[in-house]
């Protein structure tokens, strides 16, 4: 880090990146301005007033496939209306034909077609009577000093004149065919390459100091988190400046090979860049393999793809370049989503970034489609979006470099502690025994508490059993004695239940009894009563406190119950009666709990007798 500190410390604003970028972005924006103006002194010194840059209205186009037309043919041609603007054809190996008419009473204009990318752009100008007055052949494939104005756009002068004046433009290239258009006077070519080589200017020199920066902390940390960063803030920087034609301008201006394949070439190179970068901010290795395993076989696709680009012509190469930048999108939002959901910080910083990069790419499109009115700002909104997504990068690469450095000083505070620790650990094993011992002790009881549960419950029913209900019976007995409060006892049996387990099988039975318990216990609301299975299909409720008549009451309710709902289980269906007794009495010391079970026995036996389905008090 200390080298770094170095070399970043001879810059006027010493260790500030900040500093730098705004150095470097100075520099570069100085240089492109400069270079303009070299390029405006072949401009005739007019004094027009400013604001005659328009697109070229009325286009009319003829394509032709096999290329060979020539001029003198395609004035016998009939022409297409171009119906929308830019006139954009996609990738054709057919040469394209466009013309339209002007009249220029005043000074001589300047046309642009606004796309460097173009291979093969020749211009012809010709007069009322078809004679031709200039050519210019121009594209991509001519050294840069060979252009009429060197600018990254083809621009051509056209001439001033009272009648009407014919322009031919016969496009042919193997990218993307668009040919944007417009007609300017001096000051308003002169104010917008100005404005626009201010704005490649900062953006490219921003891009390419961001990118050196990293590549220095990487050499002094060989943390490669930096160089794959390094390495995309680069290539993008290309990209844009390739497209801008400002690459062709400045870096390679003899090199028209090199310059017809540079972008597929560094459109796959920032594909292995970003890939590498994304899956290593956010570490998605420690968290998901196999999406590790896809992202690094993305990178090792598109390694390859930068060597057949090399040699590939570019319409071979630039649609598998565009399929497979698209998996390296979704694989790398696939990844920030992966680890967003997981909260890992790094990870919500590069979903800005890219969500930047989209609104930029948005408003450049909606700007280039009309619905948003064209501006400086407008027409350099997918360059803005790029240095935001970079800097956001940058953003995710420091915060995770300062989770990772919180994690080291909590592992040497860790360490430091470790001493301290070292000489409680004879007391803390004491007290750790301690609590072994009562945790084992509470689980003891626990453990008793469900073998008394299990002991006293019915296993079918899940109603206390007969052996609990002994108990209980003879404690709210001796209770209600001294508290002076009447008890009441509810024994109640299923009607014709040998019957039914003859007819219907012991499994519906059981089934029975358990529906049975289920409305015994829906209809009990206090937490003293109690129910109980008392034996067979024999059912008891203990109810403290109550008098015979609210003993009747709820014992209503469960005969209700039973009436009114059959007992079902999968295709049976059966309706069920019962038989209850009721029994209720004010104990007493000279009585025992015995008298009140054989009172409510008797009562039960009664309602049998009497012909079941029934209550007997």
């Amino acid at each position: 880090m200390r080298k770094v500190q170095a070399l970043v410390a001879v810059l006027p604003f010493g260790t500030s990146l900040l500093g730098a970028l705004f150095v470097s972005a100075l520099f570069f924006s100085t240089l492109l301005l400069s270079t303009t103006a070299i390029a405006s002194t072949v401009l005739y010194e007019h004094r027009l007033p400013p604001g005659f840059g328009q697109i070229v209205p009325d286009v009319s186009y003829f394509l032709d496939p096999s290329g060979d037309t020539s001029l003198d043919d395609v004035l016998k041609r009939s022409f297409e209306k171009v119906r929308e603007y830019p006139p954009q054809f996609g990738y054709t190996d057919a040469a394209v034909w466009l013309t339209f008419k002007y009249r220029n009473p005043g000074d001589i204009v300047w046309l642009s077609v606004n796309y460097p990318m173009l291979d093969d752009v020749q211009i012809f100008i010709l007069d009322e009577h078809q004679n031709l007055l200039s050519a210019y052949p121009l594209g991509d494939r001519l050294n840069f000093i060979e252009r009429v104005l060197l600018r990254p756009e083809f621009t051509v002068p056209l001439p001033a004149s009272e009648s009407p004046i014919s322009v031919y433009l016969r496009v042919q290239s193997g990218s993307s065919l668009e040919v944007p258009m417009t007609i300017s006077e001096d000051v308003v070519l002169r104010q917008t390459m100005e404005s626009s080589a201010w704005i490649q200017g900062l953006f490219f020199g921003a891009m390419v100091m961001l990118g050196l920066y990293h590549i220095l902390i990487f050499l002094s940390s060989g943390d490669r988190s930096y160089l794959y960063f390094g390495g995309l803030s680069l290539t993008m920087a290309l990209i844009q400046a390739t497209l801008w034609g400002r690459s062709y301008q400045f870096l390679w201006p003899e090199s028209p090979g090199w310059n017809d394949i540079a972008v597929s070439v560094l459109i796959n190179a920032s594909n292995f860049f970003g890939v590498l970068y994304i899956a290593k901010v956010v570490k998605i290795c420690e968290s998901h393999r196999w999406i590790n395993i896809a992202a690094m076989t993305l990178a090792i696709t598109s390694a390859v793809m930068v060597g057949l680009s090399l040699y590939l012509p570019y319409a071979d190469v630039i649609y598998p370049t565009l399929l497979l930048s698209m998996m390296t999108f979704i694989t790398g939002a696939t990844i920030v989503i992966v680890r967003m959901r997981r909260g890992y910080p790094p990870a919500f910083a590069v979903f800005v970034a890219g969500l930047m990069y989209t609104l930029g790419s948005a408003s450049y499109i909606l700007g280039k489609l009309g619905v948003f009115n064209n501006s400086l700002l407008l027409d350099n909104a997918l360059a803005l979006g790029q240095l935001l997504q970079v800097l956001l990068f940058a953003f995710a690469l420091s915060v995770r470099m300062a989770m990772d450095k919180e994690l080291r000083e909590r592992a040497q505070r860790d360490t430091a502690h470790a001493q301290a620790l070292l000489l409680e650990t004879e007391r803390e094993q004491n007290m750790r025994l301690d609590q072994e011992v009562k945790a084992r002790t509470q689980e003891l009881r626990e453990a008793n508490a469900r073998l008394e549960k299990i002991s006293t419950t019915d296993s079918l029913t899940g109603l206390y059993n007969r052996r609990h209900f002994d108990e209980v019976l003879e404690r709210e007995y001796e209770r209600g004695a001294r508290e002076g409060k009447s008890l009441s006892l509810i024994m109640l049996d299923l009607d014709y239940f040998k019957n039914l387990n003859d007819s219907q099988g012991h499994t519906f039975g059981d089934e029975a009894l358990r529906q049975t318990a289920l409305r015994i216990q829906d209809v009990l609301n206090r937490p003293a009563d109690m129910a109980f299975r008392y034996g067979g299909e024999e059912f008891v409720i203990l109810l403290p406190d109550t008098e015979a008549s609210a003993a009747h009451i709820l014992a209503r309710q469960i005969w209700t119950a039973m009436r009114s709902e059959p007992v079902v289980m999968k295709q049976q269906t059966v309706r069920l009666t019962i038989s209850i007794g009721i029994a209720a009495t004010m104990p007493n010391k000279e009585n025992s709990y015995y008298t009140l079970l054989k009172r409510a026995d008797e009562k039960l036996y009664q309602a049998k007798n009497e012909g079941r389905d029934r209550i007997c008090i």
